[in-house]
């Protein structure tokens, strides 16, 4: 199976997970670092679950379940009920994740390091955890806390940056002399963020630059 590479926005959206074990819980966590208004559906749930803010019903799982669900992940200890889980979700076209059954996943969880919104991620596919593990470790040495507060910043010039400039090509020259001052600041463990006369005459070098040509 090859995969997609995507980033899907599932914050404030509904996403089911059916089971209510130790495997449950590690989606739960993952899920609720991106924002989702998760539900758990399973007879049994553990305690460390219900420890997070979870709608938790436990019960059997209903179709009427998937009513408005963004996306679904069967959790159980029962493939054949993870396979009919996963069908259910497929008919309504729900992307859907069974836990260890590849065949039944429309979509899968990748290893991922993430510092505010900069996320870094790996898939194998499904072939091999234990590599995307050990690259996971790899990439939290490098994606590191300024790089997160570098990528905010400069999310937050954008409309600055696209007000005052009106090509790509002269936006990009100044995201990148910008890029190039956060990383100095980061090497002298200095704040992460330019002044507004800073960022200023990035600009205006620029737009110099560009009427001088």
């Amino acid at each position: 199976m090859a995969y997609f590479p995507m980033f899907v926005d599932i914050k404030k959206k509904k996403c089911l997970i059916v089971g209510g074990g130790t495997v449950a819980l590690r989606k739960v966590q993952v899920l609720l670092d991106f924002g989702a208004d998760v539900v758990v559906v399973a007879p049994e749930v553990i305690s460390k679950i219900k420890e997070y803010p979870v709608t938790v019903y436990q019960r059997n799982f209903e179709k009427e379940d998937l009513q408005g669900c963004e996306l679904v992940v069967a959790a159980t200890d029962d493939a054949g009920l993870n396979h009919e889980i996963a069908e259910a979700a497929q008919k309504q076209k729900i992307p859907v994740n069974a836990v260890d059954q590849q065949e039944d996943c429309s979509f899968i969880f990748p290893s991922y390091v993430r510092e505010q919104e900069l996320v870094g991620a790996f898939s194998s596919g499904g072939n091999s955890p234990v590599l995307t593990q050990c690259l996971k470790k790899y990439m939290a040495q490098i994606l590191t806390a300024e790089l997160g507060e570098a990528n905010a910043y400069l999310g937050s010039i954008r409309p600055v940056v696209k007000r005052e400039l009106d090509t790509e090509t002269m936006r990009k020259k100044v995201y990148q002399q910008v890029l190039n001052e956060l990383f100095k600041q980061i090497e002298k463990k200095q704040d992460v963020k330019l002044s507004r006369q800073q960022l200023q005459d990035l600009i205006d070098d620029t737009k110099k630059e560009e009427r001088g040509r």
